[in-house]
């Protein structure tokens, strides 16, 4: 008890300290006090302080993250937790390395999870960004006039790779470069070497002096006078590996598309914005292989070696392309978008079509914000060898499948986060990094409870054979557009109101959207004589339902059907 209170109390002084130098330190930092340095040492004790107190403290501040989800094949367990992160923003990605998955965040930080309970920040600096250069920059009185505000949460780390080749093995970081003396930024990649035997992440450990250049876009671009002083959150930086020593990546257009910049850098030859690139990595070479991009965010190899990319498109049109050596896929001369204040986008030479460039596979409208994207292997037979894709403004996963070059389907899953980046690990867990900074890991939960259980129900109920297809039979008809998942679970009321846990509950009270005002405007519980009655004659019970032509004649079908609702809900509780 005695020890219990003393880490309440201990949370509580740190909490107070916290608040007290949020405040004081607001002012000190906006208005640069004398006392600045001063709070920024004590800020980093403090920081240190808290890190040291684990156990019983971390845990009180760590914030979990637990939900299922129903898909059409699948139902998922997702199991996640915050990362803390210092500076606002957002951005990073993911890599394996061993038995870990490795996390960069959007200011460098690399961080190791096995799984939601256990993570841990590794001794891996990344390779200076030049961050630090870029605020003395920005407090120039040649630059005050340009819009930097936005930039410092978009100035970020945009991927982390592992790569092993026949002759080497390490850590790629992709990320946007600001070069103070210059005055201009682009994107570059590092690699960290990883000596042969080195199985463990703990046995790692680099400085930002460690990491040597891989690769760098040309030209450095200047800052902008237009919309924003630069935009690297339009910079792309995915990276994926192709053996035996290929990186593929990304260098989106940094928002050069004559509009938001003065020049339209994707359709410039001598410039190496708005490409894919190829590098190996056993020479150092690199050559653009395709044009007219504006902003990839995932790429990802299919089953036979074949490279896609998902990019945004301005109001509309976010595009999935395969990529094709030496193709130009239109940017910002052609796209199914429009301006964001929904005139046709200025550049274009067509509008609601593309058809002089090469033409993306697919394409979402309206737009989903999309983001990194994998190939799924070894997660579950209804799901392997299809890309997954992530979500910001969508806030879903798309699983797509692509057979001989055609889009079959994409199946959309809610998961309510924006996500960054999916990745999956090395043991087949998929994983994904989210805007505010969770770590979500997701797994095939077991789906054969409600089965089991109606089995269960059925032997108790000791029917007879006649009788069991009968309540067999109404069951299939429910289940037709119902899903008997709880409530609960995300996707388990995409079609129509789950009847998971509705025994004995208010009508009409769960989050199904589309309910009918003949139901919303009924009172009372789904108790067994409103369920009889609805089930006997919907319309009757409730004029103006949409459960037309389902009534069910026979009374012994309707009390069993009411026994086996009132079951799953009690061992859905």
């Amino acid at each position: 008890m005695r020890r219990g209170l003393i880490v309440i109390a201990l949370s509580l002084g740190v909490g107070i300290m916290l608040a007290g130098g949020f405040f004081t330190g607001h002012v000190v930092t906006e208005y640069r006090l004398p006392t600045y340095q001063f709070l920024q040492d004590r800020s980093r004790e403090l920081a240190i302080f808290v890190k040291s107190a684990r156990g019983e403290l971390n845990s009180l501040m760590i914030e979990r993250y637990s939900k299922e989800f129903q898909t059409t094949f699948l139902r998922l367990q997702g199991d996640g937790v915050r990362l803390p992160v210092e500076r606002d923003g957002s951005g990073g990605g993911m890599t394996s390395f061993g038995d870990v998955v490795l996390v960069i965040t959007h200011e460098g930080k690399i961080i190791a999870a096995r799984s939601a309970d256990d993570v841990d920040e590794t001794r891996i600096e990344p390779p200076e960004n030049g961050f630090e250069e870029y605020v003395k920059v920005s407090e120039m009185a040649e630059y005050e006039d340009y819009d930097h505000a936005p930039v410092f949460g978009r100035f970020r780390y945009n991927d982390l790779l592992f790569f092993e080749t026949p002759d080497e093995r390490g850590l790629a970081v992709s990320y946007t470069e600001f070069d103070g003396d210059a005055v201009c930024y682009r994107n570059a990649i590092a690699t960290l070497d990883i000596e042969e035997g080195v199985s463990d992440i703990d046995q790692i450990e680099a400085s930002p002096q460690d990491w040597d250049i891989l690769y760098r876009s040309n030209p450095c671009l200047p800052l902008k006078r237009q919309l924003r002083a630069m935009e690297p959150h339009v910079a792309g930086g995915r990276m994926v590996f192709s053996p035996p020593s290929t990186i593929y990546t990304a260098n989106s257009d940094y928002h050069w598309d004559g509009v938001s910049g003065p020049v339209a850098v994707s359709q410039r030859p001598d410039m190496d914005y708005g490409k894919m690139v190829a590098i190996d990595l056993e020479t150092g070479n690199a050559h653009n292989i395709s044009s007219g991009h504006r902003n990839i965010q995932g790429i990802t190899l299919d089953r036979e070696g074949q490279l896609w990319a998902v990019e945004h498109g301005v109001r509309g049109g976010d595009e999935l392309n395969r990529i094709v050596e030496g193709n130009d896929y239109g940017w910002p001369l052609e796209t199914l978008g429009t301006s964001y204040d929904g005139t046709p986008w200025e550049k274009a030479i067509s509008y609601g079509h593309h058809d002089t460039f090469a033409p993306p596979t697919y394409a979402w409208l309206p737009s989903v914000a999309i983001s990194g994207m994998t190939r799924i292997e070894g997660f579950d037979d209804s799901w392997d060898g299809d890309l997954l894709m992530g979500s910001l403004n969508n806030q879903s996963l798309h699983r797509i499948r692509i057979r001989e070059d055609r889009v079959q389907f994409v199946e959309p899953i809610e998961v309510g986060k924006r996500l960054r980046h999916v990745h999956q690990h090395s043991d087949g867990r998929l994983v994904l990094w989210t805007d505010d900074h969770f770590l979500i890991f997701l797994t095939v939960s077991d789906n054969a409870g409600f089965s089991d259980l109606v089995d269960s129900y059925f032997e108790k109920q000791d029917y007879d054979a006649a009788q069991s297809r009968k309540v067999r039979d109404a069951l299939d008809r429910c289940m037709q557009c119902h899903s008997f998942e709880p409530q609960a679970i995300a996707g388990a009321e995409s079609n129509a109101p789950s009847l998971g846990n509705i025994y004995e509950q208010p009508i009409a009270s769960s989050d199904y959207r589309d309910y009918t005002d003949a139901l919303k405007d009924k009172q009372g519980r789904w108790n067994a004589d409103n369920l009889e009655a609805f089930l006997t004659d919907p319309p009757a019970w409730a004029p103006g339902t949409s459960m037309l032509g389902v009534k069910i004649d026979d009374p012994f079908v309707v009390t069993e059907l009411i026994g086996l609702l009132e079951e799953v809900t009690e061992a859905n509780d």
